[in-house]
């Protein structure tokens, strides 16, 4: 099935979903941030949290990601 994530990063935790062409959402997930590792640590987490998503979607969803956006 075609989907993209979106990630949406706040100051402690990261909210993601895997949304379909439709619109439905057909996953959710959320993380900590790692923000007290720094600046690196939170973009190490975001990279981390974008590949397992990836990976759910090619497993339960046929398809990896077609896209990914971040807010």
């Amino acid at each position: 099935m075609r989907h993209v994530i979106a990630l949406d990063v706040g100051g402690t935790s990261m909210k993601a979903a895997l949304v379909g062409e439709d619109g439905a959402v057909l996953h959710r997930a959320r993380r900590a941030t790692g923000r007290e590792g720094g600046p690196d640590a939170v973009v190490d987490h975001l990279l981390a949290f974008a590949a397992d998503l990836r990976a759910h979607g090619a497993e339960h969803l046929g398809a990896p990601a077609l896209a990914a956006g971040v807010a």
